[in-house]
């Protein structure tokens, strides 16, 4: 009986904070006091009348489909494309939202991956999924093909802080440098996937994925006490090398957070620092429909013990 006593326990609470409201995740609230980064935006036909970007740069072997998607690599080997911006991104709080695609013929050997990075430095080409070593600032990466051995499965996306002195340990798949990781099979999947990750100065970076057609966001990794460099630029980077892929970058969206927002924004997500897992996960209302289920239980085995215990008292 000590569980039921824990189950109904459990629901109580959980009964409980569905009523309290949270103050940041009033949807009106956020909604009011949201200010959307449009000169980061980037969506069809992500080029002006004059067939040139007003708010970024690409280069390399990235192609720009006016209707679909800016190609950063094709499926071909020893290719790497890029796309930054030409502003940089604001100091204390965003949130980058941005849907690719990356896939190709390759049915076992493709790569290398596909970068995000708000960096100090942009629009250097080089080994680290198509940006430069020893950057300076926060890169997550989306990466397809193993260098070594790994306890975990490909694809799987990491992240890793910059300090402009250290390099990318590339032959180990960043071992050296992650703090925080999850494993998403994001290739080759049929419908587009969509990241996402928010950045609040002094807080933390948290990195979430959508892999379509669903439309729940889950969680892959959080990063705390993060502070990167002032004025950082965004970009979108991909490599290959030996073997390939296509990296396709669909749709940016980009917003920050009024200054009255911000103040009262000092929350962290409650997520562990390193995380190593599949991208999967219980709900909360999983997590209810279980506690309803167990609660059932135990309700029915208490009235099957109360007239087991009438019958036996009527017997003697």
């Amino acid at each position: 009986m000590q569980l039921c006593s824990l189950a109904k326990g459990a629901l109580s609470a959980l009964l409980v904070l569905a009523a309290v409201p949270v103050a940041l995740g009033d949807s009106d609230y956020i909604e009011t006091n949201v200010h959307y980064l449009r000169q980061f935006n980037l969506e069809p036909p992500f080029v002006d009348e004059g067939f040139q970007m007003r708010n970024f740069d690409y280069g390399g072997d990235a192609i720009i489909n006016t209707a679909s998607h800016i190609r950063l690599t094709p499926d071909a080997p020893s290719r790497i494309g890029w796309v930054w911006s030409n502003t940089p991104l604001p100091n204390d709080y965003w949130k980058i939202e941005f849907d690719f695609k990356i896939g190709g013929k390759g049915g076992y050997l493709y790569g290398d991956g596909m970068g995000f990075f708000v960096t100090k430095e942009r629009a250097v080409s080089g080994p680290v999924f198509g940006n430069r070593d020893y950057f300076n600032g926060l890169g997550v990466f989306f990466d397809t093909y193993a260098n070594g051995k790994h306890e975990f499965s490909l694809p799987f996306i990491m992240g890793m802080l910059g300090d402009g002195k250290t390099p990318y340990d590339g032959s180990h798949d960043g071992g050296a440098n992650r703090l925080g990781m999850c494993e998403a099979y994001f290739r080759n999947l049929k419908d587009h996937s969509r990241a996402s990750v928010t950045y609040l100065k002094g807080k933390f970076v948290q990195v979430q994925i959508q892999l379509q057609p669903t439309d729940k966001w889950t969680d892959c990794f959080t990063i705390s006490n993060v502070t990167l460099p002032e004025n950082p630029y965004l970009g979108f980077t991909a490599l290959t090398g030996d073997i390939s892929d296509n990296h396709d970058l669909l749709e940016v969206r980009a917003e920050t957070l009024s200054a009255e927002a911000l103040k009262d924004y000092n929350t962290m997500p409650n997520l562990p620092k390193n995380i190593v897992g599949k991208v999967a996960g219980t709900s909360f209302f999983g997590f209810v429909f279980k506690a309803l289920l167990l609660s059932g239980v135990c309700g029915g085995l208490f009235v099957a013990y109360k007239k087991y215990s009438a019958d036996s008292a009527r017997r003697f």
